[in-house]
C-alpha cells in the first residue's frame, strides 16, 4: 500500500523513512535495501526527493550507493566528522589545538583500564612494532603509520570499535593536514617517547602510562601552538 506524503521537506521525510526501515527490518551493514524506484512507488514521492534523501544519506554515511547495483546499509563511521574536522582546522588553526585536547582527554580517560587488560600478546606486537619503527628511522623512511598502529594495539584491547573509529578520525584529520611544521621534528625522540610509555604499560603501571602519554603530547601541542601563533601573525599583517 502506498503512503502518499505532502511536505515542504520531502527529501527529510523520506530520510526518517529510510532509517526507520533499516531499523524495524533490522538491517546489518552490507545489506541491500529497496531500490530508488521502489521506494518512490512506496511513498508516493518524487524521484529527486528519493534521490536528495539517498545523497544525504550517503553523505551521512549511512548508506552506501553502489551505482548499477544499489543501496546498502553502511558500517558505522565517523566520515561527516572527519570532513568537518578537516575542513574546520583549515578554516580556523585554533581547531587544531581544541582538537587535539579532546583527544588527550579520551586517551588520558581510557589509558587505565587498557593497561589493565593488556596481554603478552599485544606486548610482543608492540615489540616487533618497535623494532620496525627504528630501522625505518634508520633508514630515513616514514614510520606515521607506526604511531597510528603503536595506539590502536594499546586500546584495541578495549573491544570498543566507536572508540577505535574515533582515534582513526583524529589521526586522519591531523596527517590530511600535510603541515611540516606541526609534524614530529625530532624522529629519535619520538620513538624513545613511546618506548616509555610502553614500558610503564608493561609495568602494569596505570598512573605512570597516563602521564607519560599525556607528556608525550606536550612538543606536539607546543607546535601546533607556534603554528597557530605565525598563521595568527601573517593574518594581523594582511
Amino acid at each position: 500500500m502506498k503512503k502518499s506524503l505532502r511536505s515542504p521537506a520531502l527529501h527529510k521525510v523520506v530520510q526518517d523513512y529510510i532509517k526507520q526501515y533499516i531499523l524495524e527490518h533490522g538491517l546489518k551493514p552490507g545489506d541491500p535495501l529497496p531500490p530508488e524506484g521502489q521506494l518512490v512507488e512506496d511513498l508516493g514521492v518524487g524521484r529527486s526527493s528519493v534521490r536528495e534523501a539517498v545523497k544525504s544519506l550517503q553523505s551521512l554515511g549511512i548508506l552506501d550507493v553502489k551505482h548499477g547495483d544499489g543501496l546498502y546499509v553502511r558500517e558505522l563511521n565517523f566520515d561527516p566528522m572527519l570532513e568537518t574536522f578537516q575542513f574546520g582546522m583549515q578554516f580556523d588553526p585554533h581547531t587544531l589545538a581544541e582538537l587535539l585536547q579532546i583527544r588527550l582527554w579520551l586517551e588520558a580517560a581510557v589509558i587505565g583500564d587498557a593497561v589493565k587488560r593488556i596481554g603478552e600478546r599485544e606486548f610482543r606486537e608492540l615489540d616487533l612494532l618497535m623494532h620496525t619503527w627504528e630501522t625505518r628511522i634508520q633508514e630515513k623512511e616514514d614510520y606515521f603509520d607506526l604511531d597510528e598502529e603503536f595506539h590502536r594495539i594499546i586500546y584495541g584491547v578495549l573491544n570498543n570499535q566507536s572508540l577505535m573509529k574515533l582515534f582513526s578520525v583524529f589521526w586522519i584529520a591531523f596527517l590530511g593536514l600535510e603541515i611540516d611544521a606541526i609534524r614530529d621534528s625530532d624522529p629519535a625522540e619520538e620513538l624513545r617517547s613511546h618506548h616509555i610509555i610502553l614500558d610503564a604499560i608493561k609495568a602494569h603501571d596505570p598512573v605512570r602510562a597516563r602521564k607519560e602519554t599525556l607528556k608525550h603530547f606536550d612538543h606536539v601541542k607546543m607546535r601546533i601552538q607556534q603554528y597557530i601563533e605565525s598563521v595568527d601573525s601573517n593574518v594581523g599583517l594582511q
